[in-house]
């Protein structure tokens, strides 16, 4: 009975924010992501009893859903070009789902609802007319969100509260996070897994790094901050993808602030692989990645080569696909009856969801998001948000080789929504009268 009440009075706020499509529901959706599932575990350590199917895991999706709603309502506020996007990314999750529905049951369900809530916050962010101190509210709280998570990682890496221990124990993760020992465990603070962790503090620490616009009040330490929390997570991609972020916002916007940034992230990173060593339990995490400057000795860089090369040929051998549901954590809901398709990649995981007609819909989006990029950036605007877009869609690319960030809730589809908001086209029209003002016989169709 509590847990019920709980998911209604979680859910309650972000209906009223939906049904005034107020931008704070970015916010509130950022912060059920976040912590619901350590109310969860704290909910079932209460009630002494572990419940797989709690609603309050259910949260986080009941607000992208609203989000998706809202935005389904108004997408006629956006770019043709924008609209079209959407409507390819929708029609390839939709083929997805109508091939998995009669496959994978209730899985299909969970990960379609999965697929078209992240589009939602892209969606709502694009139609959504925020201004500037709102937009950067959105990244400020996802920073505020990841720094306390980042604190109560490190809490649990030293003294393992006893709720998290009993989660672990009751879903069978001992030995998969470590040991219940303090500095034996891995991390996973308040979400759902370590990787989702990980891959999360990574994708908030990007803009306080690239930009003081997006910093707290303490700035560099707190980005810092978010980094240092991936290392006890033992996830190598959440550090592979916040260095890759720095260092391509500066690259692909013009060498913006390119030697202080880069100096920066060097020097973060170095200084924790020089503390790490001194840290119980860390000089795993170190060996980890340095195992990466000789690949063809690292276990789990070739394991993840050899399953690409064996499920590859069988997918595309297969054009149709499984449908959604049957890969990923999804597919643990249909047991030993599932298909249980093995994609240890992003990107493997959307050609066996999506099947060939469906990824090609999907990819067909993609290259249209940064054709559109593209073309705001021949128009001459000059937004942060773009820069920030660019940057976050070139990652979640080379990302999604070993996680599917296409699926998960981050930041990045925050910048991506702003990018392809009508904001952007305001910024055109803005530029091209001060263009008039400075240059009154310039065309108009030479300034837009």
């Amino acid at each position: 009975m509590i847990e019920t009440t709980i998911f209604f009075f979680m859910i309650l706020p972000g209906i009223v924010l939906a049904v005034r499509t107020s931008s704070f529901l970015v916010d509130y959706t950022i912060l059920i992501f976040v912590f619901n599932r350590e109310i969860r575990r704290l909910i079932d350590y209460y009630n002494h009893q572990f419940n797989a199917f709690s609603l309050i895991s259910l949260t986080p999706l009941v607000m992208l859903g609203l989000l998706f709603a809202s935005f389904i309502g108004n997408v006629k506020v956006l770019h043709p070009m924008a609209r079209q996007i959407f409507l390819l990314l929708v029609g390839g999750i939709g083929y997805g789902f109508l091939i998995g529905i009669p496959h994978n049951g209730v899985a299909c369900i969970y990960q379609g609802a999965q697929y078209l809530a992240t589009v939602g916050l892209m969606g709502y962010v694009a139609i959504t007319f925020a201004t500037d101190k709102q937009a950067d509210r959105w990244l400020l709280t996802a920073g505020l969100a990841g720094v306390f998570a980042a604190l109560y990682g490190w809490y649990q890496y030293w003294v393992i509260p006893d709720w998290d221990a009993f989660w672990v124990k009751s879903v069978g993760f001992v030995g998969y996070l470590g040991q219940l020992e303090s500095t034996k465990m891995w991390v996973y603070s308040t979400f759902a897994e370590r990787g989702v962790c990980s891959i999360y503090l990574a994708l908030a620490a990007i803009p306080m790094f690239v930009s003081k616009r997006w910093r707290l009040f303490l700035g560099w330490p707190e980005a810092a901050l978010l980094i240092s929390c991936i290392f006890p997570t033992m996830a190598r991609n959440g550090i592979i993808l916040a260095v890759l972020g720095i260092v391509l916002y500066p690259t692909l916007n013009g060498g913006k602030h390119a030697a202080r940034v880069t100096m920066m992230v060097a020097l973060v990173v170095g200084l924790f692989f020089a503390v790490a060593g001194s840290v119980p339990g860390l000089d795993g995490f170190v060996k980890r990645f340095q195992s990466l400057t000789h690949m063809q000795d690292d276990g789990s860089f070739q394991g993840r080569l050899w399953i690409a090369q064996a499920t590859l040929p069988y997918l595309l051998g297969h054009p149709l696909g499984f449908g959604i549901g049957s890969s990923g954590l999804a597919g643990r809901l249909n047991g030993e009856g599932g298909l249980g398709v093995v994609a240890d990649s992003g990107w493997l995981e959307l050609l066996s969801s999506l099947g060939v007609p469906g990824f090609l819909l999907f990819a067909t989006a993609l290259v249209l998001i940064w054709r559109y990029f593209s073309i705001l950036g021949r128009l001459g605007v000059r937004d942060d948000y773009l820069g920030l877009a660019r940057t976050f869609f070139v990652v979640a690319v080379i990302g999604t080789y070993t996680a599917n960030l296409f699926i998960d809730f981050s930041v990045l589809w925050i910048a991506i929504g702003r990018a392809l908001s009508p904001h952007m086209l305001r910024n055109v029209i803005l530029q091209s009268d001060e263009s008039v003002e400075s240059d009154p016989g310039t065309p108009a169709a030479e300034r837009v």
